[in-house]
């Protein structure tokens, strides 16, 4: 069975990518962007920005247009921080919005909207300096009364009551103990336990909890969330001209963006063409014929496209380790009649996968996957090691799931694998019917995949309805996964959190509480090696995002750790 599932799946798109990491004590505002700045991450030592000797060369806009088409636009939210939305809505959030930090090709944190940034010597209050003269695209000024109310709108300690699809902002909402205007162009965050990943989730990289929005009268409102919508006004590099449901966002560039030259920066980042039409076309074929045919300039694609490609005169640009499957054994906890109870179970399944098969058969090889890392943590990620790398032992997962008292299966009853469709992971269903069929043939269970969607699933892994169960899904790789480690292992309250051991979550909290950078890197390798043992989340793989480039693009560099088009500024057109 398992072979003819694999001569079926030889069409794999791929789109995502998401850096993220945490930040650095304070960090003064630049006139150039680092060149020796420590990796985000790295709460210890100050960003390093030295000065520009010569000015940059005034930019060329090309009064074109580039078009791209994306397999995803999510719930087509503007204000979509509640709603999350994955890369689809990170696509064109990005176009929109402007973040308190930034980043740049090496993952790093620069200075955004935020001049600086720092964190106080008891690790509880992060400080934000807001840079004066940001104007929104409505000519309006960005305030810090504005960055004020998006962090208290998106995780301030009441946000909690009318989150209902977010966990992360839930998780956070009941970690944060107050958002204050501390000083003239100061917001400051005080949290009742140390967060030191906090930058991770207002920078541009992986953020979506600092979105630069104007400020309303209420914090949460449903009528007012929809007129804003309805009417979007951001501080990003381009503003939205128009908007048709599921067809096409079109976008303008936004000359008074603030990540220019003549605001002190060393570089502009303004995009370097005049306009953007972002395309909703789901299916693959379509999307590759639409670049052949010069209709489109960006989309994504996958391996097996390649020839078609580049007989249309175009080319595969990759986005590095952009995507990681995440499979986590949800609930296990919960009821010690389940059998993923019992850790040597969870071995089992993890041991019983064969991922290099999975790789080869539908990603083509290790240009596009790669089996390494363990759940949220791939080779970019603070406290990677190699020894976390998936493991495929089916003689010893045969043993193991024999020795938890389920010989060839028996006992065992129906393993239930939830999943769902994914434009950043198409053949994502596939995946986890593959690993069915690899336990079904390694391990004698009953497996049903259940298929859904991702906001139907969200919701009943939120009410821990999933318990005993496995949620098959992908998840952004990221330069930092504290927060990612601290959501699934470290809320005692949270129904899906994917264990309840004291123990674990000790080590969470205490290698969480470490400030400095280098210190936090160690422990974080001794954690995630012990939760790589524990096996709530199994090891299979990250992906590489395979893009299809039109020859209308000159260059472009996207970003790494990032699900969608980044860097605009580095792409020139013909």
């Amino acid at each position: 069975m398992i072979a003819n599932i694999l001569t079926m799946l030889l069409g794999l798109t791929l789109i995502l990518i998401v850096a993220c990491g945490s930040a650095a004590e304070p960090t003064a505002a630049p006139a150039a962007e680092p060149t020796a700045a420590p990796a985000m991450g790295d709460t210890s030592q100050p960003t390093a920005v030295p000065q520009v000797a010569d000015p940059p060369a005034e930019v060329q806009v090309n009064p074109g247009k580039l078009t791209i088409m994306v397999g995803d636009l999510a719930n087509e939210r503007f204000d979509y921080i509640h709603e999350g939305g994955g890369p689809g809505a990170h696509g064109y959030g990005r176009l929109l919005h402007a973040f308190l930090i930034s980043t740049n090709e090496r993952t790093e944190f620069i200075p955004g909207v935020a001049t600086q940034w720092g964190l106080s010597d008891d690790g509880l209050t992060w400080s934000f300096t807001i840079r004066e003269g940001v104007t929104f695209h409505d000519g309006s000024e960005v305030t810090p009364e504005d960055a004020l109310w998006g962090l208290q709108h998106a995780i301030g300690p009441q946000a909690f009551e009318y989150i209902t699809v977010a966990t992360t902002a839930i998780n956070y909402s009941r970690k944060v103990e107050k958002i204050e205007l501390s000083g003239p162009n100061e917001v400051s965050l005080t949290t009742k336990e140390i967060v030191t990943e906090l930058p991770v989730l207002v920078g541009e990289a992986r953020g979506l909890y600092s979105l630069l929005m104007p400020k309303r009268t209420e914090l949460y409102n449903a009528e007012l969330e929809t007129a804003y919508d309805n009417n979007p006004i951001g501080a990003g590099p381009m503003r939205l001209v128009g908007h048709t449901p599921a067809q096409v966002m079109r976008f303008e560039r936004f000359d008074e963006y603030y990540y220019r030259p003549d605001n002190g920066f060393p570089k502009d980042k303004r995009p370097n063409f005049q306009s953007l039409d972002m395309y909703l076309v789901p299916e693959e074929a379509t999307r590759v014929a639409a670049l052949r045919a010069g209709e489109a300039d960006i989309v994504p694609a996958s391996l097996p496209t390649k020839e078609q490609v580049e007989a249309g005169g175009g080319r595969l640009v990759f986005g590095q380790e952009g995507s990681y499957v995440n499979v986590m054994l949800e609930g296990c906890w919960a009821d010690p009649s389940f059998p993923c109870n019992d850790k040597r179970v969870r071995q089992a399944l993890d041991y019983a996968i064969n991922k290099e098969l999975m790789r080869d058969t539908l990603f083509g090889g290790p240009e596009v996957f790669q089996t390494k890392g363990w759940g949220p943590v791939t080779p970019s990620t603070i406290g990677y090691t190699p020894e976390l790398d998936p493991i495929f032992d089916p003689d010893q997962a045969r043993q193991l799931l024999a020795d938890a008292g389920y010989p060839s299966g028996e006992g065992f009853g129906k393993l239930i694998v939830n999943t769902e469709p994914s434009s950043a992971m198409p053949l994502q269903v596939e995946l986890a019917q593959i690993a069915a069929d690899m336990w079904r043939r390694e391990l004698g269970l009953d497996v049903e995949v259940r298929v859904s969607d991702r906001t139907g699933n969200k919701e009943r892994e939120r009410v821990g309805e999933m318990s005993g169960q496995i949620y098959w899904r992908d998840n952004e790789a990221r330069s930092d996964s504290a927060s990612t480690i601290s959501g699934n292992y470290a809320n005692p309250e949270a129904a899906d959190r994917l264990a309840d051991d004291p123990e674990i979550l000790g080590l969470v909290q205490q290698t969480s509480n470490i400030l400095d950078a280098d210190e936090r890197a160690e422990a974080a390798k001794k954690l995630y090696q012990r939760l790589r043992e524990e096996s709530y989340e199994l090891s299979v793989g990250y992906a590489n995002i395979p893009w299809g480039v039109g020859p209308r693009v000159v260059t472009w560099e996207p970003y790494p750790l990032a699900p969608f088009v980044t860097a605009l500024h580095t792409i020139t057109l013909k």
